[in-house]
């Protein structure tokens, strides 16, 4: 029982157990420690909590359902330079494999529900990497 946040490391662990194909699996602080796109050991994923908003509790309920938005950054190599050309096919696989990974499962948090996936996108990218986003939710709840 807790009003703490939904705990990412919980998706960390998944794609970790799951995505076989990734060298690194960390959190927002190994995110946070890479100071250019060259810093990044590819391919590699890293799971970040964006934010929460409260979701619909029935009246009088002790709990409160809240939805829990989780980024998942993806470093791949990119040899090709352009507009365009940086969804490499490493990347989609990879994309694919941490997507599988965690659409419809259901964390181990009171009250969660399958994970699921709300977009994606190319972040950046020079010449030998490229960083891709996705955006994943869970609803949890917050008891006392």
């Amino acid at each position: 029982m807790s009003y703490a946040p939904f705990d990412s490391a919980l998706l960390e662990a998944r794609i970790k157990a799951q995505c076989p194909d990734l060298r690194e699996v960390g959190g927002a602080a190994e995110y946070a420690a890479v100071q250019d796109l060259r810093g990044f050991a590819t391919p590699s994923a890293f799971v970040i909590f964006a934010d929460e908003a409260a979701g619909v509790a029935p009246e009088g309920s002790p709990v409160a359902p809240a939805i829990a938005r989780i980024g998942v950054v993806i470093a791949a190599q990119n040899f090709r330079a352009g507009a365009g050309g940086q969804m490499t096919q490493e990347l989609r696989q990879l994309i694919g494999q941490v997507r599988k990974a965690l659409i419809g499962w259901t964390p181990p948090a009171l009250g969660a529900t399958a994970v699921s996936w709300a977009g994606g996108a190319v972040m950046d990218y020079d010449k030998s990497t490229v960083l891709y986003g996705d955006t994943f939710s869970v609803t949890h709840f917050l008891t006392p």
